[in-house]
């Protein structure tokens, strides 16, 4: 930019100094002064304008460097922002589970969900505890939202969940509202279907459904789910109700396992 801006420079100081010797001239007659004149005005005008030009070219150069610099920290500083909204909203989610953990009757083991089974993905999870950690098989497993399964392989420091809504998942329970019982099945299209109700039991949509407590696997009175839709077995002698479960399976990300 430096080198350019010389050479312009010595461009217009030889026609200005041309058109010095031709006006100061006295060997060439007036009319050719004037003709050379007006052929040299248009390439000082546009030389002029060049070096005008030149002059807020030249500063551009470190304008436009500290604009990078300014914009790159302006990123920096929207990735930081954002980084501590998800600090914020993790450890938020983190402490509800612990208020939530305090709040439950029965004792519990905060676990992380750190992965999907390959061979099982959308009806089983991995958890980021297990025997090492107080993780029992057989054991129930819960959201802040309601049941989510039962622990079914224990490793030293990881555990697998069998979801509800696993085909192989039978869980005991009962319409909240009329205490009516029966058989929860999972259902491969993320819902779960409640089995061997009686054909003289009232199930309406939006009945909210509870574990029933039997065994020693689920607690009495976890939500499960409410009633999206109902109606008689073909050739059964009881209702079935299909369940549309209280956690949504896809998005949890931590649960609790009971001791």
């Amino acid at each position: 930019m430096r080198d350019r801006k010389n050479i312009v420079l010595k461009i217009l100081a030889v026609i200005a100094f041309t058109a010095f010797l031709i006006a100061n001239s006295n060997t060439i007659t007036s009319p050719i002064r004037t003709k050379l004149s007006d052929l040299s005005s248009m390439p000082l005008k546009a030389l002029n304008a060049l070096y005008n030009a030149s002059r807020k070219v030249i500063p551009f150069a470190s304008l436009s460097e500290e604009n990078r610099l300014l914009r790159e920290r302006i990123d920096l500083l929207n990735r930081r922002i954002e980084e501590s909204k998800y600090l914020y909203v993790e450890n938020q989610r983190l402490k509800d589970i612990l208020s939530f953990k305090n709040a439950i009757p029965y004792e519990a083991i905060p676990a992380e969900v750190i992965g999907r089974d390959p061979t099982n993905w959308s009806n089983s999870l991995i958890i980021d505890k297990g025997a090492t950690h107080g993780i029992r098989q057989s054991k129930a497993v819960i959201s802040m939202r309601g049941l989510v399964g039962r622990v079914l392989e224990v490793g030293r420091y990881s555990s697998r969940i069998l979801l509800i809504t696993d085909p192989n998942s039978k869980v005991g329970a009962v319409i909240q509202r009329n205490r009516q019982g029966g058989i929860l099945i999972g259902r491969p299209d993320g819902r779960c279907k409640m089995i061997y109700i009686a054909l003289d039991s009232d199930v309406a949509k939006g009945d909210k459904v509870i574990t029933a407590g039997f065994g020693s696997v689920f607690p009495k009175g976890i939500l499960i789910g409410e009633v999206v839709d109902s109606g008689k077995e073909p050739g059964r002698l009881y209702k079935y109700a299909i369940v549309h479960p209280a956690q949504d399976m896809t998005k949890l990300e931590e649960v609790l396992c009971i001791k």
